[in-house]
């Protein structure tokens, strides 16, 4: 098969996933703990991490990503928030990953997939934080499908070749125009004015870029092509997933600061 289809093919297995989210919430949310195992999975195989640290941050991923219910449950028992409690679980963590491998890079990237499960967790802990993950998926899959076509078609300068040199700028400026024409059209039957649309459109396509020039570094880091092969035409599941890596936990601010 060619690259194109077998992206389309790798394309086609996240149908049942979207499915799911858009149906249940609650099951989202349950899926979530899934999505975090694997993250972290496939960070600590890029990095070659001992076995030990591997079942500590799967451990600790599976915490992070608790539903929120469950979550609220505990707190009940304990009497008290346990975000500080998180906070600090998180702190040490990033501090393992940087005694181990002294990689700042890596303990960067790191607390962006702490971020990202966390915001993740608390999207779907708000009413109807599964339909808002929805339309963001849909504006960075619109950036990342955009950007990928136009920067085959037109080529041109490169967006960082030191990094990741098969990027282009022409591809950059599709992705945004993919993001924003992905917000407009949910807009029309949302509570988003259209100017939101499109300042949102722009922030969650740079936000995207940026995670997945962020994974390309630490992969050139590490010496790795793809975070893994899950996933055919992509790599891994980290390769698919790395424009939520910022766009996630902005999203999840903009909701706390606007309700």
């Amino acid at each position: 098969m060619s690259g194109t289809t077998r992206r389309l093919v790798g394309a086609l297995l996240f149908v049942p996933i979207i499915v799911l989210v858009a149906v249940s919430q609650s099951a989202a949310q349950w899926l979530l703990m899934a999505l975090a195992a694997l993250m972290v999975l496939e960070f600590s195989a890029m990095l070659a991490l001992p076995m030990a640290l591997r079942a500590a941050l799967l451990m600790d991923s599976v915490l992070f990503a608790l539903p929120a219910p469950v979550l609220s449950g505990i707190e009940a028992v304990a009497g008290m928030p346990l975000d500080l409690v998180i906070l600090a679980l998180a702190a040490l963590v990033i501090g393992l990953i940087w005694a181990v491998t002294r990689n700042g890079l890596a303990s960067i990237f790191i607390a962006l997939i702490i971020a990202c499960i966390v915001a993740a967790r608390g999207l779907l802990g708000v009413a109807d934080g599964n339909l808002i993950l929805l339309v963001l998926a849909a504006a960075v899959a619109s950036c990342d499908i955009t950007a990928y076509f136009v920067g085959r078609r037109i080529g041109g300068a490169k967006l960082a070749p030191s990094i990741s040199p098969n990027k282009t700028c022409s591809g950059a400026i599709g992705g945004t125009v993919g993001a924003v024409a992905a917000c407009l059209l949910v807009s029309s039957n949302s509570w988003l004015s259209p100017m939101e649309a499109v300042v949102g459109g722009i922030c969650l396509a740079v936000l995207a870029q940026a995670g997945d020039l962020i994974e390309s570094a630490l992969k050139r880091r590490v010496g790795v092509k793809d975070s893994g092969s899950l996933i055919p035409g992509h790599g891994g599941f980290l390769d698919r997933f790395d424009g939520y890596l910022l766009t996630l936990p902005a999203v999840y601010l903009y909701i706390l600061a606007i309700q």
